[in-house]
């Protein structure tokens, strides 16, 4: 059994020591540990009655003090629910403590250095991780994380894939008139990048909410969708060949496009240090503390997400194309876990990754960095349906209006 240490404390984490507290034979015990120690001790209220829980407060980004925390707490795993900025000091304390390690998406964009989410950074950490006989896990959380597993999958039913539509639509509803589903800052920045997609052996850019699309998605009926660029396509069209297009769609309403536009054109969205009053701020960051905290939007919220992978490609000479989805229902995902299903779906295959790189049978466990594109899918698939994540698969061209 394995220790585990968590960083952060928001709906995501929330999740994950829920559903690593239902896991006692695999799990020996959990320290939460965030910034503010409040929160850690409210998840850890939720799971200590049948669990062993503790707590710690610490900056995510000091590597010294998490290597510190990690050794501790004699951890030999570090599930990263932290912002995705944090990710390269907690890999290098993870290196410098001996602990495995596990995030959910890639590193944010940070003015100066780096401009996309992208995984370039993590994979220098290859060879250290691999020498010092570790294994990371990049982005297994939903998408990026259980969507590129999805799209390996089907394109492993093809003789030749085609293309590939990563396909993101929360039908629920909060009754706020504008709320981020996870921090603000990092979901704010997300959707306002340029938008990239593959097509013809090449990368194409356009402006953010160019391009929309409907589909006709399984119990929601017809979505309007806005293309977008997301982490998964930079390692979906390096892992899997022969791509001629890749492409990843969001649900966003026109009411949150309409927030997103006024926000942006009144400077709010910018990363750029402006002066008030002596004082530096960065806009983005400060609207990020106006807007509601993610982590209590559960309680109201209504409805069901869909999110899976389209793919078309040859099958017996003939272009066929299949979707590879989970719906996921906003009240059953709180009432297992008091977090919303944006949180369940993104906090669930973590604690399966934990589990599969513990497992001695399922080649999960490798040193070196990775991502779900570069192991195996059908035992991640296989838990998942079991740990509250089922999936289908139906014809694609179902989804054409």
């Amino acid at each position: 059994m394995a220790r585990i240490l968590l960083i952060g404390a928001g709906g995501v984490a929330n999740v994950i020591a829920v559903k690593a507290a239902q896991q006692p034979d695999t799990f020996s015990s959990l320290c939460i540990a965030s910034r503010t120690l409040e929160k850690c001790e409210k998840i850890a209220e939720r799971v200590k009655a049948d669990f062993p829980v503790t707590t710690a407060q610490i900056d995510a980004s000091n590597r010294a003090s998490i290597a510190r925390l990690i050794t501790g707490q004699a951890a030999s795993i570090v599930i990263n629910a932290a912002l995705p900025e944090q990710n390269l000091p907690i890999m290098d304390a993870c290196l410098e403590a001996g602990a495995h390690y596990i995030d959910t998406s890639a590193p944010e964009p940070v003015p100066g250095t780096y401009e996309l989410f992208a995984y370039r950074w993590q994979f220098d950490y290859h060879d250290r991780f691999k020498a010092a006989g570790l294994t990371a896990l990049l982005s297994i959380g939903f998408d990026p994380g259980v969507t590129n597993a999805f799209a390996a999958h089907l394109a492993g039913t093809f003789e030749q894939i085609q293309s590939i539509d990563i396909i993101d639509y929360n039908g629920g509803s909060h009754n706020l008139p504008f709320a981020t589903n996870f921090n603000p800052l990092t979901n704010l920045q997300e959707v306002t990048q340029p938008s990239l997609w593959w097509e013809s052996g090449q990368w194409n850019e356009e402006p953010a909410f160019n391009t929309s699309k409907s589909f006709v998605l399984p119990e929601l009926g017809l979505c309007r969708l806005t293309r977008l660029y997301h982490e998964e396509m930079e390692t979906l069209v390096a892992r899997i060949g022969g791509l001629e297009k890749a492409q990843f769609w969001m649900g966003l309403s026109e009411d949150y496009l309409q927030h997103i536009r006024i926000l942006s054109e009144t400077g709010l969205l910018s990363m750029d240090t402006v002066e008030h009053e002596g004082i530096s701020i960065v806009p983005l960051e400060f609207l990020s503390k106006t807007l509601p905290d993610p982590a209590t939007l559960g309680p109201d919220y209504i409805g069901k997400t869909n999110i899976g992978c389209l793919a078309r490609g040859i099958e017996d000479g003939r272009e066929v194309s299949r979707y590879l989805y989970n719906l996921c229902d906003h009240r059953e995902a709180f009432l297992e876990t008091g977090s919303h299903a944006v949180s369940y779906t993104a906090g669930v295959p973590p604690v399966v990754a934990a589990e599969l790189l513990l497992s001695p049978h399922t080649d999960w466990n490798k040193p070196g960095v990775w991502v779900p594109e570069d192991l195996p899918t059908a035992p991640l698939l296989s838990r998942l349906a079991n740990r509250g994540l089922p999936w289908e698969i139906v014809d694609g061209d179902c989804l054409l209006p």
